[in-house]
């Protein structure tokens, strides 16, 4: 504290008897203490800056603790929506003449070229297109089930690439 009063005295903030005064004032504080109040305030004064460590800590531990959880949540839905698309892939790669247009997760938009069938079915909206989440380089996309297309739009709707489902007049 000393150096902090200097420092106010030499930048002009205060004047050498606001100094004076504040120490002389210190001085007579401590000497109204009694020995065992000063222990006892020096003792508060410990619990609480302990107190508010602990209260700090704590909240440092409550966030990394949810932060854990999110990861993890994330890292659940990938293993779901990656069971859901090995469970219900078409076995064949799509092959064909026509091309189906879909937009990427990055706005892009790339195609698919499928057979006659294949086209009608995605039209109609029994198959779908799905981004395999993966640690590829390219992302993949599959030909998947319209209802299973359904499952993964229910965990993560960023992950259907493509699913032309009949919209209800009362769901607009």
């Amino acid at each position: 504290m000393q150096n902090l009063r200097d420092q106010l005295l030499k930048t002009g903030l205060i004047s050498k008897g606001q100094k004076q005064q504040v120490e002389q004032d210190k001085r007579r504080e401590r000497k109204q203490l009694k020995k065992g109040q000063e222990d006892e305030m020096a003792q508060a004064q410990q619990r609480q800056a302990y107190e508010a460590k602990l209260a700090a800590q704590r909240a440092a531990d409550r966030q990394r603790a949810a932060e854990q959880h999110a990861l993890l949540e994330a890292k659940e839905k990938l293993l779901q929506i990656r069971h859901i698309i090995d469970y219900w892939k078409l076995s064949e790669e799509p092959s064909g003449t026509q091309r189906c247009y879909f937009v990427t997760q990055n706005n892009l938009i790339k195609y698919l070229y499928v057979s006659d069938p294949i086209a009608l079915q995605l039209s109609t909206g029994t198959l779908a297109i799905v981004e395999y989440p993966g640690e590829f380089e390219e992302p993949r996309y599959l030909l998947i089930e319209g209802d299973a297309a359904a499952l993964v739009a229910h965990i993560d709707p960023t992950y259907v690439r493509f699913h032309n489902t009949a919209l209800d007049v009362d769901e607009k």
